[in-house]
């Protein structure tokens, strides 16, 4: 029963493919789940020297979106309602006292991508 009760808990993967296609220093949105559902996610994938990151699409400080396409300085993702840049590796904002955009773990593993939400 114990058992049962803590996988309550663990973080399920969604598993994304093709991920490996991304070239380095580019963000791509993806939708996992279904929105009109309720239980789809909109996660920006970044590719950032050689490594794997996921966002959550939503800007911490006022709803905005984060957009994909090319890193902003080569290294940030970014929110165009207030030109705000967030580190996909940690998810920290590099140029305005904002929150930390949420970031979930990943897993690389051959051309399949595991996002641990």
């Amino acid at each position: 029963m114990l058992s049962r009760l803590f996988g309550l808990f663990r973080r399920k993967p969604l598993r994304i493919e093709g991920v490996d296609q991304l070239p380095d220093g580019m963000a791509k949105k993806v939708t996992v789940g279904d929105p009109l559902a309720g239980d789809g996610l909109d996660l920006i994938l970044v590719h950032l020297d050689g490594q794997f990151h996921a966002l959550d699409s939503r800007c911490p400080h006022a709803g905005g979106f984060i957009t994909d396409g090319p890193l902003v300085e080569g290294k940030f993702v970014g929110c165009p309602l207030h030109h705000y840049k967030f580190d996909p590796k940690t998810g920290a904002c590099d140029n305005a006292p904002c929150g930390k955009a949420r970031v979930y773990k990943t897993k690389m593993e051959g051309g399949t991508l595991s996002v641990f939400v």
